[in-house]
């Protein structure tokens, strides 16, 4: 805990505040609503899609309740970590990795002794962080992709620019995972540069390591994702500084109609660098 303790320190010093962790009351109502989903008798309900079937991500069995990404982000800011962990631990096997874009909200967990600590905490998953971008690949299993991340911390008309690499895999069993029983997508950060971008100078110091899980959602399938700190060894493997400790969620969604969402109703009009995901 300490040294996790020391690293978001330093993070602080390079990132600043971006977004509040506070529970208002119409978040409490979708933290609410959100629960009533994941509750549902619906013999087609998370659990029994958890089947041992590879599913397709376009599957319309997939898109069922009102589950969001903001109403998961909700969740996590209000500490509902029993609901997160049980629909992380019982999701839906996919036969691929997802492609395209994917608007994304996240949230911190672990509570530090210092503002500055919680502050760093928020900035890695905060509102300059709007998703992910995964390329195209021949390997059904394997891609990789980028971070969807506002250039400069402060300004309305700071872009969001593709950074932050990573390669990613469809896996069925890892150390960080082991109550999980479906498959899910790891996210690697052993090289993220892109170019010299400050974020991805931090993430070289800061090494962070993702596992996601898909559950069905509102749009169709939603992931739940847990973010490790620690430190990549040789063959660009990652140890976790604690297995058992998070330092934050993430959720992403890869449909359309969440991408229509989060511009119509979670973005301040920055504008966006763009690239071809199918190359």
């Amino acid at each position: 805990m300490k040294k996790i303790a020391a690293v978001a320190v330093l993070v602080t010093f390079v990132l600043g505040c971006t977004h509040s962790a506070t529970t208002s009351n119409s978040q409490q109502a979708g933290i609410a609503n959100a629960r009533r989903s994941l509750a549902s008798d619906d013999p087609n309900s998370v659990q029994a899609l958890n089947n041992g079937q590879l599913w397709d991500a376009q599957d319309p069995s997939l898109k069922r309740g009102d589950l969001t990404i903001w109403k998961l982000q909700q969740m996590a800011q209000a500490k509902k970590y029993d609901e997160l962990n049980r629909l992380f631990n019982s999701g839906v096997s996919l036969s691929a990795v997802p492609v395209g874009y994917a608007a994304g909200a996240g949230a911190r967990v672990l509570d530090l002794p210092t503002e500055l600590g919680l502050t760093a905490l928020d900035t890695l998953t905060g509102s300059n962080w709007r998703g992910k971008i995964f390329f195209k690949s021949a390997n059904p299993r394997e891609s990789h992709g980028l971070n969807r991340i506002k250039q400069q911390l402060i300004g309305f008309s700071e872009p969001i620019v593709p950074m932050e690499a990573f390669t990613t895999s469809l896996l069925d069993q890892h150390i960080l995972a082991p109550e999980v029983t479906s498959n899910f997508v790891v996210l690697n950060y052993a090289h993220p540069k892109t170019r010299p971008y400050w974020q991805e100078i931090v993430l070289t110091e800061v090494q962070v390591y993702d596992v996601m899980v898909a559950v069905p959602g509102k749009f169709g399938p939603v992931y739940v994702g847990k973010t490790w700190l620690g430190h990549y060894g040789k063959n660009d493997e990652f140890h976790a500084f604690e297995t058992s400790t998070l330092i934050a969620w993430y959720f992403l969604d890869f449909n359309q109609e969440a991408l229509v969402d989060q511009q119509a109703n979670h973005w301040d009009g920055a504008k966006e660098t763009l690239v071809d995901f199918t190359r």
